[in-house]
This record gives C-alpha cells, structure tokens and sequence, in this order.
C-alpha cells in the first residue's frame, strides 16, 4: 500500500506540472492528459515451477490456485495516465500490485528447487507480483471520428514467491524481475458526444538475457465525459504470461537454479478519469 501511495503522489505530482494547452487539438479522441484511479477485480491463474542443475529430477510445477488454495480473485487498485506529447504520439502507463497468501497440507510430494517437501507437510505461500506497463503508440490514422496506431511498449513483472514448510521457510524462494516487451496495436472510436471507446491489442516473443518469455495483452474501454475535467469509464484488460528464467541464485549464491511462470491476470475496471492541459 505505501508503494501505492508513493505513486498515487507522483503522478498527481506530474499531472499538476503538465502546462496548460489548447484540448481542442486533441478531441474528441484524445486527452492532452489523463490520470485514471482504478478499481479493479482481477482474475488470477498462476503456474510456477522451480528446477535445480544439483538435481536429476525437474521441479513440481505447482498450480498455486488449485494446489494451494490461492485465492483467485482479487480487488485492488490500479493507477495508469496518458499523455499525448503530440497529436500523433501518445505516452501511457500503468500499474499494480497483487499480495496473495494461504496455508494449506500437500497431498503430494513436492520438489521445489534443491528442496523436496514431503506428503502431509504444512506448507505456508506468500506471492507478490507488481506489475509495470508502459507504452508508446504512434498514430497514421486519424479521422473526425475514429483513429488507429500502432507502437511498442514493455511490462515489467516484480515477482516474489516464498515457501514456508512445517514453520520454516525454505532457502530456495523466486525474487526476480522479468521485463517483456510487447509490440502494441491501438483503435479508438467516438461513439457520441460523451462516449467513446478504446480497443487495444499487444503480443511479442522475445529472449532477454537469461529471460525468456511471450505475452499477450488485450483491452477494451468505453468512457464517458461528463465535465470539463471529469469523467468515468469502465475496461477490460487481459494477459497471459510465459516466462523462463535461466541462473537464479541459491542461498550460497550459485546460479544453479532457474524458474518457469504461467501467469494469466485479467481484470475488470471501473475508474475515474481526470483530464488535464485543457
């Protein structure tokens, strides 16, 4: 929640210091600047397996929500803006931050890394993942009532996933950072006067050192202006997540480990949206 608050400032922060510029040059399509507050249920299906080179045997994959009883739902917040820097060229971002725990007995062996946890331990999991998107979208097309563009952008997933068995937390533990980036595909519509609607597409498969991993994102908005400054809309977001990650460290700092991730995290939004620059 600090991390929340911190960034919640900023961006207020960021927002005030935007100068002040002519709106009409940007609708009804666009905003000169946009915060959005988030109110978001989110859909969770997480996958995560952890293997080590001092072992013959691959590691369990574990479905944390059926295995685990990981809740797989959750309200949070969520704060992204938009920022057209220019008619054609627009700067949004966005972010989240999902903390899930359970206790649950494993009904099966479980190997995790150089650890094998036995049938019938207690085992404790907590999993946090915040998640960083941001992207640049350049527009060829724009009409008097619809326009479409195309960029790139990058997510940036901050994942922490700790075992605690029988009362004591296991050495091996995933604390890693995955940045993937995504090629971006945007429609917007003027719907009428007041609404509007945004449909965005992103997808890429790519190797970044000892990360490797493909995502697919989807989202579809309507908004609706209801003064000058204000407005409300509601979205869907959609993802799936496949990364592979090569030399995590052990507790005697060996890279002899590495961690596989399927994440699927989708969301329904209703938020608040503040214009400024007008």
């Amino acid at each position: 929640m600090r991390r929340f608050v911190s960034v919640l400032i900023a961006l207020l922060v960021v927002s005030v210091a935007v100068p002040a510029a002519a709106q009409g040059l940007y609708e009804p399509l666009f905003d000169r600047f946009n915060f959005k507050l988030e109110g978001s249920w989110v859909g969770l299906k997480t996958a995560i397996r952890l293997d080590s080179s001092l072992t013959e045997e691959d590691g369990t994959t574990l479905h944390f929500e059926d295995d685990f009883g990981l809740s797989s739902g959750e309200v949070i917040p969520s704060v992204s803006f938009e920022w057209q820097v220019g008619r054609r060229h627009r700067l949004a971002a966005r972010w989240q931050d999902i903390d899930r725990s359970s206790s649950t007995q494993v009904l099966t062996e479980i190997q995790w890394g150089d650890e094998t946890i036995p049938i019938d331990a207690n085992i404790e999991i907590a999993f946090d993942i915040t998640t960083y998107a941001v992207d640049y979208t350049y527009y060829p097309w724009i009409k008097e009532r619809w326009a479409g563009g195309f960029g790139i952008g990058f997510r940036v997933l901050d994942i922490t996933t700790v075992l605690v068995v029988d009362q004591i937390e296991l050495d091996e533990s995933i604390n890693a950072s995955a940045p993937l980036p995504y090629i971006n595909f945007e429609y917007r519509r003027k719907l009428s006067e007041k609404w509007r609607m945004k449909a965005g597409l992103g997808w890429l498969d790519v190797t970044v050192g000892d990360i490797s991993g493909s995502q697919y994102i989807g989202r579809l908005a309507f908004e609706y202006q209801t003064r000058k400054r204000w407005g409300f809309g509601a979205a869907v977001n959609l993802s799936s997540i496949d990364v592979d990650w090569e030399g995590l460290s052990n507790e005697e700092d060996q890279n002899v480990l590495s961690g596989h991730l399927d994440f699927d995290i989708n969301d329904i939004s209703l938020y608040v949206r503040i214009r400024f620059g007008h």
